[in-house]
C-alpha cells in the first residue's frame, strides 16, 4: 500500500510539473512574440532608437528566461535563438535593413519552440 501512495504522489508530482513547464514557457514564447513584433513595427515606422531599446530589453528577457528554460528544454533549441537575439540588438543599434527579417525569423522560432514543447498525441507516441 506505501508502494501505492508514493507512486501516486510520484506521478502526480510528474504530471503537476509538466503542466506548469508548459504553461509558464507558453506565457514567456508569448512575451517575447509580442516583444519582437512591437520592436519590428517601431523599426518600420522609424523609430530607429526605440527599436534598439526594445530589441535590449528582448535580449535581457531571453537572457532571463534562458537560465530557467535551460532545465526544460534541450540546449540545442535554444542556441540558435541565443545567436538570433544577440543578432538582432546589433542590427537594431546599427539600423540594418535585416531587423526585419531577423525578428521574423525570430517570431517563428519563438513560436516553434512553444509549439514543440506542448504535449500532443503525434509528439509524444
Amino acid at each position: 500500500m506505501t508502494r501505492l501512495k508514493i507512486s501516486v504522489v510520484i506521478l502526480i508530482l510528474l504530471t503537476g510539473t509538466g503542466i506548469f513547464q508548459n504553461h509558464w514557457i507558453e506565457k514567456n514564447c508569448n512575451s517575447l512574440m509580442e516583444l519582437s513584433s512591437y520592436a519590428e513595427k517601431l523599426y518600420q515606422n522609424g523609430s530607429y532608437e526605440k527599436s534598439a531599446d526594445i530589441t535590449n530589453q528582448l535580449q535581457q528577457k531571453w537572457q532571463d528566461f534562458r537560465k530557467k528554460a535551460s532545465v526544460f528544454i534541450r540546449d540545442n533549441k535554444l542556441t540558435d535563438l541565443d545567436r538570433l537575439f544577440v543578432r538582432t540588438h546589433y542590427l537594431a543599434e546599427n539600423e540594418n535593413e535585416e531587423l526585419t527579417s531577423e525578428l521574423t525569423e525570430l517570431y517563428h522560432l519563438l513560436e516553434l519552440l512553444k509549439n514543440g514543447e506542448i504535449p500532443r498525441v503525434t509528439s509524444v507516441f
